[in-house]
């Protein structure tokens, strides 16, 4: 059980991955001990982040959307969400036995039905801004490299 107290956790932003064929914008979040930790190569968390695409697919997915690496104080997460019928958004969120590995070993938290920590929830708030702001407001007739140009570039750094 995790303690009733909040301490600031630093959120990083490190790009866009390609991932089978989604675009996923990768996010870090770490709890104060694990503030130094280096990210592990891209070719593990693109494994990782499969497991999680693969249970999203479905026909109306955009294939765009974020991850987040969260070295909690409990554990290691992997969050994949995906923006989906336009202005929804779908999650598949693990935990995650080791990072470092090339095959980590993901237990689905799907049974717990959480959405998300408080550290966790402002980067989604971010995220939602961000969709809102680059795509809803410019009523595109599709989601073209243009359009999602922005909501790429768009990524939070510094506290959660």
């Amino acid at each position: 059980m995790n303690p009733l107290y909040y301490e600031a956790r630093t959120v990083d932003f490190h790009g866009v991955m390609e991932v089978s064929d989604h675009r996923l914008k990768i996010y870090s979040l770490r709890a104060p001990q694990f503030a130094d930790d280096p990210l592990p190569p891209a070719q593990n968390i693109e494994r990782m982040l499969e497991a999680g695409i693969l249970e999203l697919a479905l026909e109306a997915d955009h294939k765009v959307g974020f991850a987040i690496l969260h070295w909690a104080g409990d554990g290691l997460y992997v969050l994949v969400n995906t923006w989906y019928d336009a202005n929804m958004l779908r999650l598949s969120a693990f935990r995650v036995d080791d990072l470092s590995v090339p095959e980590p070993q993901l237990e689905s938290l799907a049974h717990l039905h959480v959405i998300a920590c408080v550290w966790e929830l402002e980067i989604y708030k971010f995220e939602r801004d961000a969709w809102v702001r680059e795509v809803l407001e410019q009523c595109p007739p599709a989601l073209t490299n243009d359009v999602l140009a922005g909501y790429f570039e768009a990524g939070m750094r510094g506290t959660a």
